[in-house]
């Protein structure tokens, strides 16, 4: 059976690496981007089944990201998940109003992150 594949985006070098390694000793394969515009590069060479984004990052922010991948016709149904710093209460309603699987605060804990993109991925439309 094929391995799920996660595209982290997180323009935070030591974050996108711990992240990457947690991932993957949870067994998923990992493609990573630094910024949403590596990102849309990424997505032409992979289909990722879940992507999970930062906001702030250069070039195109997490939001940007999202509205391209959804604008997509081959990438609309891909589950997405906010993970930033923006944690005012406008800000998750901004992520979730967008129509994200879900919004996650930093600092996170790596359970709670592992449980969610599990349950996405189970309740995924792809």
């Amino acid at each position: 059976m094929a391995r799920e594949c996660i595209l982290i985006v997180e323009d935070y070098v030591p974050l996108l690496v711990a992240l990457r390694e947690i991932l993957e000793g949870e067994g998923y394969t990992v493609h990573t981007a630094a910024d949403g515009v590596q990102a849309l590069e990424a997505l032409e060479e992979v289909l990722p089944d879940l992507i999970v984004a930062d906001v702030m990052m250069p070039h195109m922010d997490g939001y940007g990201l999202y509205e391209a991948v959804r604008a997509h016709p081959d990438w609309a149904s891909i589950p997405f998940i906010f993970l930033t710093a923006k944690a005012e209460q406008e800000d998750v309603l901004r992520g979730k109003g967008l129509g994200a699987e879900d919004y996650i605060t930093k600092p996170f804990d790596p359970r709670e992150l592992v449980r969610m993109i599990s349950a996405c991925l189970r309740g995924g439309t792809r």
